[in-house]
């Protein structure tokens, strides 16, 4: 699928970016668990996601100018230590403002890498192959965050180190970036405005959301969904009399239906068309989501629809980011990448902070109801980008 001399680079680059879904995974989670063992309710979990999510947008921003001056692998070095450091501290701060510029911090760190890891995936493969290539980079990333929860169940067990070793993980990432290649800055700089084929190698950020509107709704879906599952469907599942290490097990489920079905979505991509089934991932998650309430008191049935649900979700961002490869190259690429890690933090702050403050006054089916409208908005959005003519 690749040509032998790209191979290190990706396996590099997925190797640490996989190792940081097992941090995120499980961090998140973790948080949501220690902030409601303190008897704070959902809305305070949900403006914590909120917190870090907003830190992701300004590191976002400040991704693709940091990458083309400093390179892309000595930035997520440096994110790597900042991520790790952020969460590490929780340990020793006890005050909610604390806690709320911790959360920040992590998202500044952890937004550019994976700005900077996806868009250097991207530019890999050809267009022939680029689903299945992309699949597997997203597939090796949600294998190690389905652990995540995992990791928080048995760490939750000894509070007094429990985010001690979860920031810990993220320093595993350091070996795979440090074995990726990256070429001299003089090079990068003039490949960053190389035109490859058809694809547009200079579009602005607006640009980028004129042509593509699905890439952006499909983030943003997969950000609200990824986010607010990890936080609040181990609640809701405690909520409906599951054990701990029961309602953690749910969100195991969903991520590993998200992992085990991404190449398939690729393959499909790659034969069919992105935009086709891009849309037909959207129109099952609109069919999927309201059954939720309904399945959870259902055994065995309940896993089979979470495992479903995770595949079709994870899905629409996978092709998200094979629709970024397939339009753009160089710097355009790389906003690309850029706007969709925006799209994916505000998506991530928004969110979990509606969702908590609904779930507070409707109860637990505001969840789906949420999630719901965001699903029918990709739809809507990649309707609107299939009518609309490119932008050269």
């Amino acid at each position: 699928m690749l040509e032998k001399h790209l191979w290190r680079d990706f396996v590099g680059v997925t190797s640490s970016v996989a190792v940081l879904g097992l941090g995120v995974g499980s961090t998140l989670p973790l948080t949501a668990l220690a902030l409601t063992a303190h008897g704070l309710g959902p809305q305070v979990v949900g403006w914590m996601a909120a917190a870090a999510a907003a830190g992701g947008m300004a590191g976002t921003l400040a991704s693709p100018r940091a990458t083309i001056r400093f390179g892309r692998r000595r930035v997520m070095l440096w994110c790597v230590v900042v991520a790790a450091a952020s969460v590490i501290s929780l340990q020793y701060v006890d005050s909610l403002w604390g806690w709320a510029v911790l959360r920040a911090a992590f998202g500044v760190s952890l937004a550019p890498l994976f700005v900077i890891g996806e868009a250097w995936i991207n530019s890999l493969p050809g267009d022939a192959v680029r689903g299945r290539v992309v699949a597997i980079y997203t597939t090796s990333f949600t294998l190690c965050q389905v652990l995540g929860p995992a990791l928080t169940d048995a760490v939750a067990r000894v509070p007094s180190h429990a985010f001690l070793i979860c920031g810990g993980v993220f320093l595993l990432g350091i070996p795979g970036i440090a074995l990726a290649r990256d070429p001299p800055a003089a090079a990068a700089r003039a490949g960053y405005r190389a035109t490859i084929g058809d694809k547009n190698a200079v579009a602005s950020w607006l640009a980028i959301v004129r042509i593509a509107p699905a890439i952006v709704a499909g983030a943003a879906l997969f950000a609200a969904f990824d986010n607010i599952m990890l936080s609040f469907l181990p609640l809701l599942a405690l909520d409906h009399g599951f054990s701990q290490s029961r309602a953690l097990a749910a969100v195991v489920v969903v991520f590993m239906g998200d992992a085990t079905l991404q190449f398939a979505a690729g393959w499909l991509a790659d034969r069919f068309g992105y935009a086709r089934v891009h849309r037909t991932a959207g129109v099952g998650l609109c069919v999927l989501l309201p059954l939720l309430p309904l399945l959870i008191a259902v055994p065995g049935l309940w896993e089979l629809y979470l495992f479903v649900l995770g595949g079709v979700a994870g899905s629409v961002y996978t092709l998200s980011m094979v629709s970024s490869g397939e339009r753009f190259s160089g710097a355009a690429l790389l906003r690309a990448s850029g706007l969709i890690a925006f799209t994916w933090s505000l998506a991530s702050s928004i969110g979990p902070a509606a969702t908590g403050i609904a779930v507070q006054h409707f109860g637990g089916k505001a969840m789906t109801a949420v999630l719901w409208l965001m699903a029918l908005g990709f739809v809507l959005a990649e309707q609107l980008g299939s009518r609309r003519p490119p932008i050269i």
